[in-house]
Protein backbone atom coordinates (compact mmCIF):
# COMPACT_ATOMS: atom_id res chain seq x y z
CA UNK A 1 0.00 0.00 0.00
CA UNK A 2 1.26 3.39 -0.85
CA UNK A 3 0.81 6.29 1.74
CA UNK A 4 1.58 9.84 1.25
CA UNK A 5 2.00 11.79 4.24
CA UNK A 6 2.14 15.74 4.44
CA UNK A 7 1.25 17.86 7.45
CA UNK A 8 0.96 21.48 8.67
CA UNK A 9 0.25 22.93 5.59
CA UNK A 10 -1.11 26.08 7.40
CA UNK A 11 -3.26 27.42 4.55
CA UNK A 12 -4.13 30.09 6.46
CA UNK A 13 -0.39 32.27 5.35
CA UNK A 14 -1.47 33.34 1.99
CA UNK A 15 1.94 34.19 1.18
CA UNK A 16 2.67 30.72 0.92
CA UNK A 17 -0.57 29.04 -0.45
CA UNK A 18 1.34 29.12 -3.65
CA UNK A 19 3.51 26.53 -1.98
CA UNK A 20 0.28 24.37 -0.81
CA UNK A 21 -1.06 24.58 -4.11
CA UNK A 22 2.29 23.03 -5.66
CA UNK A 23 2.37 20.26 -3.13
CA UNK A 24 -1.02 19.20 -3.42
CA UNK A 25 -0.93 19.41 -7.81
CA UNK A 26 2.25 17.02 -7.18
CA UNK A 27 0.23 14.79 -4.87
CA UNK A 28 -2.65 14.37 -7.20
CA UNK A 29 -0.22 13.85 -10.08
CA UNK A 30 2.31 11.08 -8.10
CA UNK A 31 -1.17 8.99 -6.99
CA UNK A 32 -1.10 6.77 -4.16
CA UNK A 33 -3.61 4.05 -2.19
CA UNK A 34 -3.85 6.43 1.10
CA UNK A 35 -3.20 10.22 1.24
CA UNK A 36 -2.95 11.43 5.08
CA UNK A 37 -3.06 15.11 6.19
CA UNK A 38 -1.39 15.23 9.89
CA UNK A 39 -3.00 18.46 11.00
CA UNK A 40 -2.51 22.15 11.26
CA UNK A 41 -4.26 22.60 7.81
CA UNK A 42 -5.35 26.00 8.32
CA UNK A 43 -6.57 28.32 11.04
CA UNK A 44 -9.89 30.28 12.18
CA UNK A 45 -11.66 30.50 9.09
CA UNK A 46 -12.96 26.85 8.64
CA UNK A 47 -13.62 27.77 4.62
CA UNK A 48 -9.94 28.26 4.17
CA UNK A 49 -9.94 24.22 5.13
CA UNK A 50 -12.18 23.04 2.71
CA UNK A 51 -10.07 25.38 0.16
CA UNK A 52 -7.20 23.80 0.89
CA UNK A 53 -8.95 19.81 1.17
CA UNK A 54 -10.61 20.73 -2.53
CA UNK A 55 -6.82 20.91 -3.78
CA UNK A 56 -6.59 17.27 -3.47
CA UNK A 57 -9.94 16.85 -5.41
CA UNK A 58 -7.76 14.79 -7.68
CA UNK A 59 -5.99 12.08 -5.41
CA UNK A 60 -7.91 9.25 -6.28
CA UNK A 61 -7.28 7.04 -3.21
CA UNK A 62 -8.79 7.40 0.36
CA UNK A 63 -7.89 10.49 2.05
CA UNK A 64 -7.49 10.74 5.84
CA UNK A 65 -7.15 13.98 8.23
CA UNK A 66 -6.51 14.65 11.69
CA UNK A 67 -6.97 18.07 13.39
CA UNK A 68 -4.19 20.25 14.73
CA UNK A 69 -3.88 22.67 17.82
CA UNK A 70 -3.54 25.73 14.79
CA UNK A 71 -7.43 24.20 13.66
CA UNK A 72 -8.51 24.29 17.10
CA UNK A 73 -8.04 28.17 17.17
CA UNK A 74 -10.50 30.71 17.15
CA UNK A 75 -11.48 34.01 18.58
CA UNK A 76 -15.05 33.42 18.89
CA UNK A 77 -15.76 30.22 18.64
CA UNK A 78 -14.87 26.81 21.05
CA UNK A 79 -12.36 24.67 19.99
CA UNK A 80 -13.97 21.85 21.12
CA UNK A 81 -16.66 21.74 19.09
CA UNK A 82 -14.11 22.26 16.16
CA UNK A 83 -12.38 19.31 17.18
CA UNK A 84 -15.43 17.03 17.97
CA UNK A 85 -17.96 18.59 15.04
CA UNK A 86 -16.98 21.07 12.59
CA UNK A 87 -13.69 19.84 11.28
CA UNK A 88 -15.15 16.54 10.61
CA UNK A 89 -18.25 17.90 9.15
CA UNK A 90 -15.99 20.23 6.55
CA UNK A 91 -13.63 17.28 6.08
CA UNK A 92 -16.45 14.84 5.36
CA UNK A 93 -17.75 17.38 2.61
CA UNK A 94 -14.62 17.34 1.01
CA UNK A 95 -14.28 13.45 0.49
CA UNK A 96 -11.83 13.47 3.56
CA UNK A 97 -12.42 10.72 6.59
CA UNK A 98 -11.58 12.59 10.09
CA UNK A 99 -9.38 9.36 11.70
CA UNK A 100 -10.52 11.71 15.35
CA UNK A 101 -13.78 10.50 14.81
CA UNK A 102 -13.04 6.82 14.11
CA UNK A 103 -10.64 4.85 12.68
CA UNK A 104 -10.76 3.36 9.05
CA UNK A 105 -9.40 -0.24 7.99
CA UNK A 106 -8.28 -0.21 3.77
CA UNK A 107 -7.48 -3.70 2.72
CA UNK A 108 -5.68 -5.21 5.92
CA UNK A 109 -3.88 -2.04 7.44
CA UNK A 110 -5.72 -0.14 10.00
CA UNK A 111 -5.38 3.82 10.23
CA UNK A 112 -6.07 5.05 13.74
CA UNK A 113 -5.20 8.66 14.72
CA UNK A 114 -5.94 11.51 17.51
CA UNK A 115 -4.85 15.25 17.25
CA UNK A 116 -2.81 14.17 20.35
CA UNK A 117 -2.35 17.14 22.93
CA UNK A 118 0.18 18.59 25.70
CA UNK A 119 0.06 17.42 29.31
CA UNK A 120 3.77 19.35 30.36
CA UNK A 121 5.19 15.61 30.34
CA UNK A 122 7.47 16.66 27.82
CA UNK A 123 9.21 19.34 30.33
CA UNK A 124 12.23 19.76 31.32
CA UNK A 125 12.51 19.86 34.63
CA UNK A 126 16.03 21.49 34.77
CA UNK A 127 15.15 24.35 33.09
CA UNK A 128 13.64 25.15 36.85
CA UNK A 129 10.42 27.22 35.47
CA UNK A 130 7.38 26.03 37.80
CA UNK A 131 4.05 24.22 36.60
CA UNK A 132 2.14 27.50 36.76
CA UNK A 133 3.73 28.72 33.81
CA UNK A 134 3.69 26.02 31.52
CA UNK A 135 -0.61 26.00 32.46
CA UNK A 136 -0.53 29.81 31.66
CA UNK A 137 1.42 29.05 28.57
CA UNK A 138 3.58 32.34 29.10
CA UNK A 139 7.65 31.84 30.32
CA UNK A 140 8.82 33.46 32.94
CA UNK A 141 10.53 36.24 30.51
CA UNK A 142 7.41 37.18 28.77
CA UNK A 143 5.50 37.56 31.94
CA UNK A 144 7.72 40.13 33.38
CA UNK A 145 7.35 42.15 30.81
CA UNK A 146 3.11 41.66 30.26
CA UNK A 147 0.94 43.06 33.14
CA UNK A 148 -1.18 40.29 32.16
CA UNK A 149 0.90 37.80 33.55
CA UNK A 150 2.60 39.59 36.54
CA UNK A 151 1.01 37.61 39.10
CA UNK A 152 2.80 34.61 38.06
CA UNK A 153 6.17 36.22 39.57
CA UNK A 154 4.44 37.18 42.80
CA UNK A 155 6.63 34.42 43.94
CA UNK A 156 9.90 33.92 41.99
CA UNK A 157 12.02 32.06 44.40
CA UNK A 158 10.94 28.93 43.22
CA UNK A 159 12.21 29.81 39.38
CA UNK A 160 15.68 29.13 38.46
CA UNK A 161 17.84 32.08 36.65
CA UNK A 162 18.23 30.06 33.40
CA UNK A 163 13.94 29.71 33.53
CA UNK A 164 14.04 33.36 34.12
CA UNK A 165 15.99 33.61 30.93
CA UNK A 166 12.94 31.53 29.29
CA UNK A 167 11.09 34.15 27.18
CA UNK A 168 8.30 33.45 25.34
CA UNK A 169 4.66 32.49 25.31
CA UNK A 170 2.58 29.84 23.49
CA UNK A 171 -0.30 30.95 21.75
CA UNK A 172 -2.78 28.14 22.30
CA UNK A 173 -3.37 30.40 25.25
CA UNK A 174 -4.73 33.36 23.59
CA UNK A 175 -6.29 30.80 20.79
CA UNK A 176 -7.85 27.89 21.97
CA UNK A 177 -10.94 28.61 23.89
CA UNK A 178 -12.86 26.00 25.75
CA UNK A 179 -13.71 24.36 29.40
CA UNK A 180 -10.98 22.13 29.45
CA UNK A 181 -7.47 22.15 30.60
CA UNK A 182 -4.69 20.53 29.07
CA UNK A 183 -4.20 17.63 30.95
CA UNK A 184 -8.06 16.44 30.51
CA UNK A 185 -7.67 17.10 26.64
CA UNK A 186 -5.10 15.31 26.13
CA UNK A 187 -6.62 12.39 28.33
CA UNK A 188 -9.84 12.40 26.06
CA UNK A 189 -7.22 12.06 22.80
CA UNK A 190 -5.81 9.10 24.53
CA UNK A 191 -8.94 7.11 25.33
CA UNK A 192 -9.98 8.19 22.29
CA UNK A 193 -6.71 6.36 20.39
CA UNK A 194 -6.96 3.23 22.92
CA UNK A 195 -10.02 2.46 21.74
CA UNK A 196 -9.62 2.85 18.27
CA UNK A 197 -6.65 0.41 18.82
CA UNK A 198 -8.78 -2.12 20.31
CA UNK A 199 -11.16 -1.35 17.69
CA UNK A 200 -8.67 -2.77 14.74
CA UNK A 201 -6.12 -4.82 16.05
CA UNK A 202 -7.83 -8.27 15.88
CA UNK A 203 -8.59 -7.59 12.19
CA UNK A 204 -5.54 -6.16 10.68
CA UNK A 205 -1.99 -6.95 9.69
CA UNK A 206 -0.52 -3.38 10.43
CA UNK A 207 -1.79 -0.25 12.12
CA UNK A 208 -0.51 3.28 11.21
CA UNK A 209 -0.95 5.87 13.95
CA UNK A 210 -1.44 9.65 12.77
CA UNK A 211 -1.03 11.84 15.32
CA UNK A 212 -0.62 15.80 15.23
CA UNK A 213 1.17 16.21 18.41
CA UNK A 214 4.85 14.07 19.12
CA UNK A 215 4.18 11.05 20.87
CA UNK A 216 8.05 10.32 21.38
CA UNK A 217 10.21 12.33 24.02
CA UNK A 218 13.37 11.25 21.64
CA UNK A 219 12.31 12.80 18.44
CA UNK A 220 12.21 16.41 20.63
CA UNK A 221 14.55 18.54 18.79
CA UNK A 222 17.00 19.93 21.94
CA UNK A 223 18.75 23.44 21.78
CA UNK A 224 21.09 24.77 25.40
CA UNK A 225 18.25 27.37 25.14
CA UNK A 226 15.63 27.70 27.96
CA UNK A 227 12.68 29.83 25.24
CA UNK A 228 13.35 26.48 23.20
CA UNK A 229 13.32 24.06 26.09
CA UNK A 230 9.63 25.75 27.39
CA UNK A 231 8.10 25.41 23.91
CA UNK A 232 8.97 21.54 23.97
CA UNK A 233 6.38 20.96 26.40
CA UNK A 234 3.73 21.91 24.31
CA UNK A 235 4.86 19.17 21.67
CA UNK A 236 3.24 16.05 22.72
CA UNK A 237 3.19 13.90 25.90
CA UNK A 238 4.79 10.69 27.06
CA UNK A 239 1.10 8.92 27.45
CA UNK A 240 0.64 9.53 23.20
CA UNK A 241 3.73 7.15 23.08
CA UNK A 242 3.32 4.34 25.53
CA UNK A 243 -0.17 4.28 24.04
CA UNK A 244 0.79 3.36 20.67
CA UNK A 245 3.44 1.11 22.45
CA UNK A 246 1.18 -0.91 23.92
CA UNK A 247 -0.02 -2.27 20.53
CA UNK A 248 2.28 -4.58 19.04
CA UNK A 249 0.67 -3.72 15.48
CA UNK A 250 1.43 -0.30 15.28
CA UNK A 251 4.24 -0.49 12.91
CA UNK A 252 4.51 3.52 11.83
CA UNK A 253 3.48 6.56 13.68
CA UNK A 254 3.48 9.75 11.05
CA UNK A 255 3.01 13.23 12.70
CA UNK A 256 4.21 16.85 12.35
CA UNK A 257 4.04 19.97 14.71
CA UNK A 258 7.30 20.78 15.12
CA UNK A 259 8.37 21.34 12.03
CA UNK A 260 11.50 19.66 12.57
CA UNK A 261 12.06 16.70 9.81
CA UNK A 262 13.20 13.31 11.55
CA UNK A 263 12.63 9.87 10.56
CA UNK A 264 14.00 6.90 13.18
CA UNK A 265 12.99 3.52 14.08
CA UNK A 266 11.67 3.27 17.83
CA UNK A 267 11.47 -0.16 19.10
CA UNK A 268 9.17 -1.97 16.43
CA UNK A 269 7.77 1.66 15.20
CA UNK A 270 9.12 3.66 12.42
CA UNK A 271 8.50 7.23 13.65
CA UNK A 272 8.35 9.93 10.93
CA UNK A 273 7.85 13.98 11.33
CA UNK A 274 7.33 15.07 7.84
CA UNK A 275 9.24 18.20 8.40
CA UNK A 276 6.92 21.28 6.77
CA UNK A 277 7.64 24.58 8.45
CA UNK A 278 5.36 27.52 7.82
CA UNK A 279 7.76 28.49 4.49
CA UNK A 280 8.70 25.05 3.28
CA UNK A 281 6.08 22.24 1.94
CA UNK A 282 7.04 18.59 1.50
CA UNK A 283 5.74 15.24 1.70
CA UNK A 284 6.48 11.52 2.33
CA UNK A 285 5.71 8.31 0.38
CA UNK A 286 5.42 5.41 2.53
CA UNK A 287 4.62 1.58 1.20
CA UNK A 288 2.66 -0.09 4.64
Amino acid sequence: MRLIVTADLHYEFAEFRPRVDALAAEVCRVGGDVLVLAGDTFAQDLSLLAHCLHLFDGFRGEKLLIAGNHDLWTRTGDSFALYDRLIPEAARACGFHDLDTAPRVIGNVGFVGTIGWYDYSFRDQALGIPLRFYEHKVAPGYARHDWRFGHLLRTADDISPNGLRANSRWMDGEMIRWTLDDPRFNRITLDRLEAQLAAVEGGVRTIVAVTHHLPFAEMLKRKADPTWGFGNAFMGSVGLGDTLRRHDKVRHAVFGHSHARDARTLGPIAALNVGCTYRMKRYDVLEV
